[in-house]
């Protein structure tokens, strides 16, 4: 919240390609259905910018994230996904930096 954007990574499932608004959130994986508890390393493999949350009116917490695909897909080339869940495995692996100006002295 005070240091700016983050970039989270998840991975997306089949479904995610023609989201087009909303709170998105995939099917639950087989090992979750099978009532197994998720594996130590989780697979990862689409990055995307996270500039927010918020909550919808009926209380359902998400992120809001900024995909790479153009302003055509999703909400504007934005999406929100469940938050608080581990949807897709996207609060297992974030990166944030605090970048700075190099000058030539």
């Amino acid at each position: 919240m005070n240091n700016g954007p983050i970039v989270v990574s998840f991975e997306p499932a089949a479904d995610f390609m023609y989201y087009s608004g909303g709170v998105y959130h995939s099917i639950e994986p087989e090992y979750i259905q099978r009532g197994q508890p998720r594996p130590e390393w989780e697979r990862v493999d689409h990055s995307v910018l996270c500039y927010g949350w918020g909550e919808t009116e009926d209380g359902e917490k998400y992120w809001l994230l900024l995909n790479s695909w153009g302003s055509g897909w999703g909400e504007n080339g934005s999406f929100r996904m469940r938050r608080g869940v581990d949807e897709s495995a996207i609060e297992s692996l974030a990166e944030a930096a605090t970048p700075y100006i190099v000058t030539k002295q």
